[in-house]
C-alpha cells in the first residue's frame, strides 16, 4: 500500500523538522533516497546509518548494534507513522516510498551540519 493509498499527502514543514530533528532518522530518508532498491532489512539500513552518521568506514559491531536498536524501538516506528516509509517490526524490512520534501531538507541539513 502506498503512502497515497493510506490517505498520506505531503507532509507540513514543522511535522519534516519534527522527522528530521535526529541524525538517525536524516540518515535513514538520505540512505534510502540514494539507494537503488525499494526495500531493505533492519540490520543493513542500520550499518549504512552507522557509517554516515559515525562519519567513518571502520564502525565496529556495537556501533551498528547500538544503531540498529535505536532505529527499530524509536526512529523507524517514527518515520513510519508519518508516513514517510513502512516498516515491518515482525520481519524487519523497511519500504521507502520517496518523500521529495523530507529529502530536500534531510539533505540541507545534512550539508550544514558537517
Amino acid at each position: 500500500m502506498t503512502p497515497r493509498d493510506r490517505g498520506l499527502t505531503t507532509p507540513m514543514v514543522d511535522d519534516v523538522f519534527g522527522l528530521l530533528a535526529d541524525w538517525r532518522r536524516r540518515a535513514v530518508c538520505l540512505h534510502l533516497a540514494g539507494a537503488d532498491v525499494e526495500s531493505t532489512d533492519v540490520e543493513t539500513l542500520a550499518t549504512a546509518v552507522a557509517q554516515r552518521g559515525m562519519g567513518r568506514v571502520g564502525i565496529t559491531d556495537t556501533d551498528v548494534s547500538a544503531v540498529r536498536d535505536a532505529l527499530v524501538e524509536v526512529h523507524l516506528p517514527e518515520l513510519d507513522r508519518a508516513g514517510v516509509l513502512d516498516f515491518d517490526e515482525r520481519s524487519e524490512s523497511v519500504r521507502y516510498w520517496g518523500q521529495p520534501t523530507v529529502e530536500k531538507w534531510a539533505e540541507y541539513a545534512d550539508e550544514v551540519s558537517q
